[in-house]
């Protein structure tokens, strides 16, 4: 673990002919206490020099440099130099303790909590300062740890770099004594904002969107479409380990699975967000043609659904707090119509709480019908062991839950688990975490059964107007369900 303690204050100016608060420009170094300070009270989370609990110890502060690189471009920030921050290393109670007793990991670097200094960093590590913010005053992310600095609260330097897509500390010894020189110079690890090099229309009618997220340790990337300024629809989302620091999702969209589209031209926006708040917005105009009545449905099929995968260092935290890393997740087998748009998607789904399998839900979207229909439901428990991932279905459903774990450098299936209701299984693959090799995919009975494999593949999707027996009765339904509106 690398050496922790910093100290940042800000201060605010009260306007009083306006009463406006505003935010004071953040300087470096800062704080109340001059390098060298000793005898300064820090409380908090001190296990890395080897104590137990929330415990308080004297410290001293000392300088500690700091500068940001981006991975991706390059870029340092500052652009020559370094910043000088503030790092508390904490002191042996006298006569109780040996004077030794801290050598070597004495020292938390740590910034308090405080607008303008959190959100300046945030901005210097390339994060949304707005929402690494929130994160820090309002929540108790895994990642941060507080402390208590004399009576001000402070977090440590490296929750701000995490929450900010960074991390990865380079941190070196420096020649300085810590009060006219640093103690150590830092280089944290930085990434860009996600991007969308593609959104364009095919010749083939669909979208074809290229989307990019970054991160130094894990990374998601969501994209959600907005038609006519109006309607919206979540259209993907992709949670993987990165590789070279980035996750990219790439594919085909049918313009009809597309929320609100209307004949002629529609403007259609995508904003691609990342796992840390930062986003990247693209619109273009697209042309639809008429749709022509439906005699029969087309019927689509996405891929099997990908679960979550977490952070080694999101584990570690909680294994030092004492605590499992034990997740849970729903699914359902689902199918939807779209009598204007002739078509029905079948797959796995997360859909909001409180639908009942068996049941017709319709809702009208700019006055498109929309039906919806759940085959099935389960739920599934993640938790971390020793030698791999516990499976725990707490499903009410007696139809088994289909798992594949495969291997995410080839896209091969290891194998493949079946799990019957209220049964436990553990794997001996980490598919729960975001840099083992393996994830674990959900699969519809469709899937395992190999029914879509011999189905004609429509760019990501496949296709067919072969209904298979067991979405038979599901299809009348939804079917029936048009006809009455």
């Amino acid at each position: 673990m690398m050496k922790l303690g910093k100290k940042v204050l800000g201060f605010t100016l009260t306007l009083s002919m306006l009463t406006t608060m505003v935010l004071a420009a953040a300087t470096y170094p800062y704080g109340d206490y001059a390098y060298g300070t000793k005898n300064i009270p820090l409380k908090g989370d001190l296990s890395y020099s080897g104590l137990m609990g929330v415990q308080t110890r004297p410290s001293i502060a000392y300088r500690h440099d700091l500068r940001a690189q981006n991975v991706i471009t390059g870029v340092q920030t500052p652009a020559s130099g370094y910043l000088q921050t503030v790092q508390f290393d904490i002191q042996p109670l006298p006569g109780v303790e040996p004077e030794d007793k801290f050598k070597d990991k004495s020292g938390y670097h740590l910034v308090p909590i405080e607008e303008e200094i959190i959100k300046d960093l945030a901005t210097k590590a390339n994060g949304n300062a707005q929402w690494v913010w929130e994160q820090i005053s309002n929540s108790s992310h895994p990642i941060t740890k507080k402390y208590m600095v004399e009576k001000v609260p402070y977090v440590n330097m490296g929750a701000i770099f995490y929450l900010s897509g960074g991390g990865a500390p380079d941190m070196r010894r420096a020649e300085g004594d810590g009060i006219t020189g640093p103690l150590f110079r830092t280089t944290y690890s930085t990434t860009p904002w996600p991007s969308i090099p593609i959104l364009e229309q095919t010749s083939d009618g669909s979208l074809h969107i290229k989307a990019l997220a970054h991160s130094i340790y894990d990374t998601s990337i969501k994209g959600t479409v907005t038609v006519n300024g109006t309607a919206s629809k979540q259209l993907f989302t992709k949670n993987t380990g990165v590789t070279n620091y980035t996750v990219t999702y790439e594919s085909n969209v049918p313009l009809s699975d597309l929320p609100g589209i209307i004949a002629g031209q529609n403007t259609v926006t995508l904003t691609v967000t990342d796992a840390f708040g930062r986003t990247a917005t693209k619109t273009i105009t697209t042309q639809t043609l008429p749709t022509t009545g439906c005699a029969k449905p087309v019927l689509y099929h996405e891929s099997s659904m990908e679960i979550s995968q977490y952070s080694d260092q999101v584990v570690s935290q909680l294994k030092k707090r004492g605590e499992q890393l034990r997740v849970g997740n729903m699914f359902d087998w689902s199918m939807e119509f779209f009598p204007d748009k002739c078509y029905l998607a079948e797959g796995i789904n997360n859909l909001p709480g409180g639908k009942s399998a068996g049941k017709v839900y319709s809702e009208t979207v700019n006055g498109d019908p929309h039906f919806t229909i759940i085959m099935e439901k389960w739920f599934l428990w993640l938790s971390d062991t020793a030698k791999g991932t516990l499976l725990e279905s707490a499903s009410q459903s007696v139809k088994p839950l289909y798992l594949n774990v495969v291997d995410k450098r080839t896209n091969q299936i290891i194998k493949q688990y079946t799990l019957q209701k209220g049964q436990k299984i553990e794997i001996p693959y980490k598919v729960h975490l975001m840099s083992s090799p393996y994830r674990l995919d959900v699969l519809t009975p469709l899937d395992q059964r190999g029914f879509w494999n011999n189905q004609e593949r429509y760019g990501s999707l496949w296709k067919t107007y072969n209904y298979p027996p067991e979405l038979k009765s599901a299809i009348n339904e939804l079917l029936k369900a048009a006809q009455k509106k």
